[in-house]
């Protein structure tokens, strides 16, 4: 079984396995564009710098990691002509062209999943991406579910970043059940702020989690401006 990157396990989890459509309800693309920047930060491709502030996202190490979608988004930050802080980088990963497409892709070359085009209404055409082989899902699976049911303090690294993506984002909620996960936010909440392990990637959670708010309240305004 191949490897897999964070923000390509983050797909994985915000997947219908018989559709291949993302869960409604969820702010998967945020949670893809913090893992690529987890990924790198990881990766030492990147490193952060405090500038008013702000943790400003700066490269270390333009050495290609081999995976596209981290690759394109560390090129545009070795080449960007202005610096800038980690939530304006969430924010222009998360809205890449064909991200989910993208991803999609490596994981169909790795088996994990297939690509199938469905005819909406007979004119407007749809990417889908069922399960091809389950194997990877089911240890992701088996990974996240001991993360936020066990109260285990020895959780490794890309399994905290994981997990506290994918509840920031609400990922988990369809995937265990809002009622299940209720009682264990506590727990989670203290995964996504405190767990040593994470702090290489502290910044993307954060800044995921500040999307969030962000989206959160300009639904609310929207939905007050509109009655």
């Amino acid at each position: 079984m191949k490897k897999l990157r964070l923000h390509e396990e983050i797909l994985l989890l915000a997947l219908k396995d018989e559709a291949g459509t993302t869960y409604s309800g969820t702010s998967w693309p945020y949670a893809v564009g913090g893992a690529v920047l987890a990924e790198l930060l990881l990766e030492s491709r990147l490193r952060l710098e405090e500038r008013k502030g702000k943790q400003t996202v700066m490269p270390a190490n333009s050495t290609p990691l081999g995976e596209p979608v981290a690759d394109q988004v560390l090129d545009k930050i070795v080449d960007a002509k202005k610096t800038a802080d980690m939530t304006t980088w969430l924010g222009r990963v998360a809205g890449m062209k064909d991200l989910k497409h993208q991803i999609a892709e490596q994981l169909a070359l790795k088996g994990v999943l297939q690509i199938e085009t469905h005819k909406v209404l007979l004119v407007f055409s749809r990417r889908v991406y069922p399960e091809l082989n389950p194997a990877s899902e089911l240890e992701i699976m088996h990974r996240v579910e001991h993360a936020v049911f066990s109260d285990d303090s020895d959780l490794d690294t890309r399994t905290a970043i994981l997990v506290s993506l994918a509840h920031v984002s609400g990922i988990l909620n369809p995937v265990f059940g809002t009622k299940r996960l209720a009682e264990r936010r506590e727990w989670l909440d203290k995964i996504a702020h405190d767990w040593p392990s994470a702090k290489a990637a502290r910044a993307a959670i954060e800044a995921t989690r500040a999307a969030m708010v962000a989206l959160m309240a300009a639904t609310v305004v929207t939905g007050v401006a509109t009655r």
